[in-house]
């Protein structure tokens, strides 16, 4: 009876280390959007983006706006959550919330060229953070790395 409980508290111990968020450091997100295709003028702003949006933890969910991710993608126009009407990116937005950001980076990617393209919201201002956290210099961001 004793080992069964002691395995059943090592399962349990196993399934919460595994659903734990990943927290980025900003030379990571910066050398993993590098490594993704993010142009280089960009990477800086994209970090403190991803910095001001979830703190860089990829399991960030915004419950009021229900925006998912390290850079919190909207639900309404870019990720499918359930009945919601977005999908702008063909993406699940629990896919978001994994330790892998391929899909996140490829998704902001499309956002960015998308209201860039189209004049909507041009480019970064799609991200209501960036206004007040991230316009003008961010090279502090990659400094160093």
């Amino acid at each position: 009876m004793y080992s069964r409980i002691l395995v059943i508290c090592a399962l349990l111990a196993l399934s919460f280390t595994a659903s734990e968020a990943k927290v980025y450091g900003q030379c990571e997100l910066a050398n993993t959007l590098r490594s993704k295709g993010v142009p280089e003028d960009q990477v800086a702003t994209w970090v403190c983006i991803a910095h001001a949006e979830s703190n860089f933890n990829t399991q960030a969910i915004n419950s009021n706006t229900w925006d998912y991710g390290i850079f919190q993608i909207s639900s309404i126009y870019w990720c499918q959550s359930g009945d919601s009407a977005g999908n702008g990116c063909g993406i699940s937005c629990n896919s978001l919330l994994g330790d892998d950001i391929t899909e996140d980076i490829a998704c902001v990617r499309y956002i960015y060229a998308m209201t860039e393209s189209y004049g909507q919201i041009p480019g970064f201002k799609a991200w209501t953070t960036y206004a007040g956290n991230c316009a003008g210099d961010n090279s502090g961001w990659i400094s160093g790395c």
